[in-house]
């Protein structure tokens, strides 16, 4: 029987890229999704509406709570969702996020099939713009395939990771990794399925610093940068788990890094522009999208009009890539990071 594999995920003004995501994903496998969107002003959430009366996805529009993140309140709804209680396997990723399977897997079940344990790191790889100005024509697995080099020892988020994991060997679900039951230790394997301690299982951390990049079964593409134009949509939009932190040229300086090629989740594409079709051909899907799309490619001319968004613009140009600093100065910076209580 095959395994439920359910995909969460918050969303708001995502339209122009959704479509391709969620169908990366169904083609590799997950089989459901609960989606939670708040403020959209691009037609994302009149998008999955469509998705859902097809079957495709479960919507909520999520009202949240003053004083709260978007993010973490949608999770609390989530853990409690019959969606959730009917999974097998629970994976919290990001429409920036896509997963790269590694050969010879080809969905997330080969994944867990190949992985004894209970949850499985999907380690970050920071991909930058790859010199794109604008908006590119293609999906973002194309357009962007330079990427931080896999040795990278510095910034922290070069070590982030995310959480594939069985949901009846956890309490609750959380942005990075599950909450942990009180009365178990779940097994842990990392990217190439290799056993993790046990009181990392019970801890609490995001990163794996000091530890080699583990991917010989899956890495997580993290585009969040992607094109200067995107990201200057990004920065009027926020994070949705993190409402007081600025989009600005610090975040691209710590993410924009064009180092190394990788296009390794090509050997993916074929199943996902079929999957892209199917969903292209639902009723008012494709209309939906390409609204969503104009609508922000109208945005973005419209940011253009304030000085101060074209001043961050010209600098995102200007900062062409960023560049990892040498393992002995890595380890001062992780070093006096950690001194300073970062991790």
């Amino acid at each position: 029987m095959t395994q439920r594999v359910l995909g969460v995920s918050c969303l708001r003004d995502e339209g122009a890229n959704l479509l391709h995501w969620l169908a990366h994903h169904r083609a590799a496998g997950i089989t459901d999704w609960l989606l939670f969107t708040n403020d959209c002003a691009d037609g994302t959430d009149t998008l999955l509406d469509l998705l859902q009366g097809a079957g495709i996805v479960t919507h909520l529009r999520s009202a949240v709570p003053e004083g709260k993140t978007p993010q973490w309140s949608a999770l609390r709804q989530a853990g409690s969702h019959p969606a959730m209680g009917a999974a097998d396997w629970v994976a919290v990723i990001d429409c920036d996020e896509y997963l790269n399977l590694r050969a010879p897997l080809d969905t997330v079940q080969d994944l867990i099939a190949a992985c004894d344990a209970d949850a499985i790191v999907l380690p970050w790889r920071l991909f930058g713009h790859a010199g794109h100005a604008m908006r590119p024509p293609v999906p973002p697995t194309q357009a962007f395939t330079r990427a931080i080099p896999e040795d990278a020892l510095y910034p922290a988020l070069a070590r982030f990771f995310k959480t594939l994991f069985r949901r009846k060997a956890f309490r609750a679900p959380g942005v990075h990794r599950p909450k942990p039951l009180k009365d178990r230790v779940a097994a842990w394997v990392d990217g190439s399925g290799t056993p993790l301690p046990g009181d990392f299982a019970q801890g609490g951390r995001i990163m794996l610093w000091g530890a080699p990049l583990a991917t010989d079964r899956v890495q997580l593409n993290h585009y969040s940068v992607r094109s200067a134009e995107e990201f200057v949509a990004k920065a009027a939009r926020g994070l949705p788990n993190h409402t007081d932190k600025p989009v600005d040229l610090t975040y691209w300086v710590e993410r924009n890094f064009n180092t190394v090629p990788d296009d390794s989740i090509a050997r993916m594409a074929p199943a996902t522009a079929a999957e892209l079709d199917r969903l292209r051909a639902l009723p008012g899907v494709a209309r939906a999208e390409a609204a969503s799309l104009d609508w922000h490619r109208a945005t973005f001319r419209r940011a253009l009009q304030d000085p101060a968004t074209v001043k961050l613009y010209g600098r995102l140009l200007l900062a062409t890539t960023s560049t990892p600093p040498d393992p002995e100065t890595a380890r001062t910076l992780i070093r006096l990071f950690q001194q300073g209580g970062g991790a």
